[in-house]
This record gives C-alpha cells, structure tokens and sequence, in this order.
C-alpha cells in the first residue's frame, strides 16, 4: 500500500469500519458539474446535483482558478488521509499534501478535467503527482 493510501484504515473497524464503497475509488470535486472522464459518470443522473442549477455549471459554485484548495472533494480514504496531516499540523510541503489528496482524482490528473479551476500552485504540485504515479 503507498504511504497516501494510508486512510483505507476507514474500512477496519477500529477506524469506523466503513463499508469498501464508502472508502476507496475515484474521487472528484463536488458543486460543480460532474465531468464525463469520472469513472461510471452514467449514475450521476441519479445524483440531485446533477439537475441543481447551482452546482451543475463547469463552474458550479467555484470561481475559475480558485485553487484546488477552495473545492469541496467526495469523500474517501484520499480526502481522510489529507485532512489528518492538514489539520494536525504536518510538515509535509504543499506537493506532498497535494498528491495525497488528489492521487485517486483519475479525472483531472490522467484527463485533463477540472485545471480551469486550479491555481498556478496547482498547476506545479500536479506536475509532482504526474511523476509519484
């Protein structure tokens, strides 16, 4: 298991024990448009965000080049492991916590999707996850 795979601990339960599904997988921003490259996009349709007017916009409810660090990201073992080190003061620098958070984020970093919101820091530390892959 890589070192920013380290929040699958949710599914043991000492952790929680949540489910697989709840855990592990692709993860992607959520109030703004679901973009086509994201794994099993056909059940978004399902999703009440999908047909809201308010996150349903390339943009949603992000201005373009926010930075990555302004979005909200479905939930996982990705977003977990990142809130951890943020929030008790790691030392880790921006690319490190960068490719923890946004290593499963298939849809941006290996299609391309969702860079109009990423900031010229982004656009560096993405370089690094590109290489960590």
């Amino acid at each position: 298991m890589e070192c920013a795979d380290l929040g699958k601990v949710l599914c043991l339960p000492i952790f929680g024990g949540l489910p697989q599904w709840a855990v592990v997988g692709d993860t992607f921003p959520v109030g703004c448009a679901f973009d086509e490259s994201i794994v099993h996009h056909k059940y978004f349709k399902d999703n009440p965000d999908f047909n809201n007017p308010a996150y349903n916009t390339k943009n949603g409810i992000y201005k373009e080049g926010c930075g990555l660090d302004k979005i909200l990201m479905s939930w996982g073992h990705d977003e977990y492991m990142y809130l951890v080190c943020k929030e008790n003061g790691s030392t880790l620098p921006s690319a490190a916590l960068f490719i923890i958070r946004f290593h499963s984020f298939y849809s941006m970093h290996k299609a391309g999707a969702y860079t109009h919101l990423m900031n010229e820091e982004d656009k560096k530390n993405l370089e690094w996850l590109k290489k960590f892959k």
